[in-house]
This record gives C-alpha cells, sequence and structure tokens, in this order.
C-alpha cells in the first residue's frame, strides 16, 4: 500500500538510561514495520530521528514506542520541527547572484518550474541522479522537451539527493 503523505513532522528521540540504547534501536525497527507513515533514521551524529505525518500522529508513535516495543523504558524527544516544503510556481522574474565567502566566486540563479509530470517521474524513481546521464538526458528531451545539452548538466537532485527538485548548470 503506497501512501501520499510524506512525513512532515520530526522528533529526535534518546535513552534516558543509556543501557536501554537496545531497546531503542528495536523499538524503532518495530515501529517503523508497524506503520508505514513513520520514518525512523539515524543521523550521521548518532541522533535517532521519528518522522510522522503530523504533531497527533508522532505523539501516539511514541507512546507505543515506549510502552509496546520498548517494554516501557523511558525516552527523551525534542520538540517537534515541521519540514517545509516549498514549490516553484513559475519562473522567477530575475536572476540572484551570491559570492562566496572569499568574494573569489559567484554564483548565478533562477527558478523555474519543473514539466507536468516530471516531479512525479522523480519521485516515483523513473529519472533519478544514478541514472546513466546519456539516457537521462534522453528520456528528458523527448518526453518533457529538454534540450539535450541541457539535461547533461543536472548537477543534483534534492532534497537529500533525490527529492523532485534539480540544480541545473
Amino acid at each position: 500500500m503506497k501512501f501520499s503523505v510524506s512525513p512532515v513532522v520530526r522528533v529526535a528521540v534518546q535513552c534516558k538510561v543509556a543501557s536501554d540504547l537496545p531497546k531503542l534501536v528495536e523499538g524503532l525497527k518495530r515501529l517503523a514495520k508497524s506503520d508505514p507513515m513513520v520514518v525512523c533514521t539515524i543521523e550521521e551524529s548518532g541522533e535517532h530521528i521519528v518522522a510522522g505525518a503530523g504533531e497527533l500522529h508522532l505523539e501516539i508513535c511514541l507512546k507505543d514506542l515506549q510502552d509496546d516495543f520498548m517494554g516501557g523504558a523511558e525516552i527523551i524527544k525534542s520538540d517537534p520541527v515541521v519540514s517545509f516544503r516549498e514549490t516553484v510556481l513559475e519562473r522567477s522574474c530575475r536572476t540572484v547572484m551570491s559570492k562566496s565567502p572569499n568574494k573569489h566566486n559567484r554564483l548565478y540563479m533562477e527558478a523555474r518550474p519543473l514539466e507536468d509530470g516530471l516531479a512525479e517521474a522523480i519521485d516515483e524513481g523513473t529519472i533519478g541522479p544514478r541514472d546513466d546521464p546519456k539516457n537521462r538526458s534522453k528520456i528528458l528531451s523527448e518526453q518533457y522537451g529538454w534540450d539535450k545539452d541541457l539535461a547533461k548538466k543536472i548537477w543534483c537532485f534534492g532534497p537529500e539527493t533525490t527529492g523532485p527538485n534539480m540544480v541545473v548548470d
């Protein structure tokens, strides 16, 4: 079953007692399996993140985590953080410039909306950062009207390398 709602509220969790860490790790795995709307990750810093569809959803999930999946072991949670994701509706009216801290480099940018269906194709994995650039540029030119040379100049996808946004040179 696929849901169209992505987790937008995140909290960091940790054990109140350090010896309960194995319970937390196992509990997070079980929580992620029991609720398809929950995403449990570990940051590079070692922080355990639980993301859900809303604050109420997360509150229920964290109660289940503590009471059912960790056998009552206490956890400490951070304040909820909402991930805002904005979209571009039309081409920006001007090009903006930013300088590097040492003032030796300049970066010029403008925003444009993606063609109809392209964001969905990226979300579904039809087009992605790990695709062969020649094949990707062929798909972008044939199905979405991109110039082949421009399609070869994609620097990255985002957020988090897989999202439906692109930086193009």
